[in-house]
């Protein structure tokens, strides 16, 4: 997961905002239920305007599994669910949060439908999942006070929470050493990995695959490696070449690039690791 800045989506999705703006106050001056859902069945296409805009920033990836779904369109998943809240039955849903963009989500099928897990069992889906590790201070009306909860699935668009995250040789979504044991990170690291699919065996796989690719190239580099960088001009073009390769994975329009970059990341013990590849991805 890398974070998104919603700030550089803003400008290109002006006339967007403007029109979700409106279905917004609409939403908000309707006091009936059923009405308030008739308006988001009638709006939806309101919220899908933005995913070309949100695409283009993820370089078309999902913004949970930076996973790309070729075949299949990514949803717009509203980060707060808007009309109902799976874990509290009398929750109407934040359904004034409908139509606010920066509720907006890019997700692919996966992370955002429910599944069965063929390998846990578990089934997971974030679809109407939004559990808080503090339940207690829930929002239910758009007068409460939103900063008060803390969200248990992680949100890419919070620095806070894209920086809990790395990944293992297995290809686990795992917390950085630092925030293992906190109580706070485990319950997101918890709910995020069932609601988001985050360890769905593909996604886990490909990271698998990446690792040993990154393992294999370090271990050529090696035997090419100078022993400085004040040796680096009689270098090869072959270890140029698998500095490159090291480098183009952590890049952002590639897939997973957050696990490739903690995978690098790994082997920089390696002088040439260190200031040369991660220095310049």
């Amino acid at each position: 997961m890398r974070l998104i800045d919603l700030e550089a989506i803003r400008p290109e999705i002006r006339k967007e905002i403007q029109a979700l703006e409106e279905a917004k106050d609409e939403v908000l001056h309707e006091p009936d239920p059923e009405q308030r859902k008739a308006l988001f069945e009638n709006y939806d296409d309101r919220w899908r305007a933005v995913r070309a805009a949100f695409e283009a920033v993820s370089h078309g990836k999902c913004w949970y599994t930076e996973c790309r779904s070729a075949g299949a369109d990514n949803d717009i998943d509203h980060y707060r669910p808007k009309g109902r809240v799976a874990e509290d039955r009398a929750h109407p849903g934040y359904y004034w949060l409908a139509f606010e963009w920066t509720n907006l989500r890019l997700s692919c099928q996966r992370a955002n439908r429910p599944r069965r897990n063929p390998e846990s069992g578990g089934t997971g889906g974030k679809a109407d999942h939004f559990p808080l590790v503090y339940p207690e201070d829930r929002a239910f009306r758009p007068a409460d006070d939103l900063s008060r909860e803390v969200p248990a699935i992680f949100d890419p668009t919070n620095p806070l929470d894209v920086a809990l995250l790395t990944y293992g040789r297995s290809g686990e979504l795992e917390l950085v050493p630092e925030r293992k044991g906190e109580p706070v990170a485990e319950a997101k690291l918890k709910a995020s990995r069932l609601y988001l699919h985050l360890n769905w065996p593909r996604f886990r796989d490909e990271r698998v695959e990446i690792y040993n690719q990154i393992e294999r190239s370090v271990r050529r580099g090696e035997q090419l490696a100078p022993r400085d960088y004040g040796d680096a001009h009689t270098v090869q073009q072959t270890f140029l070449d698998i500095c490159n390769d090291l480098v183009k994975l952590t890049l952002p329009q590639q897939e997973y690039s957050k696990a490739a970059r903690g995978y690098v990341e790994m082997f920089r013990d390696r002088w040439w690791i260190r200031d040369i590849v991660l220095n310049v991805a």
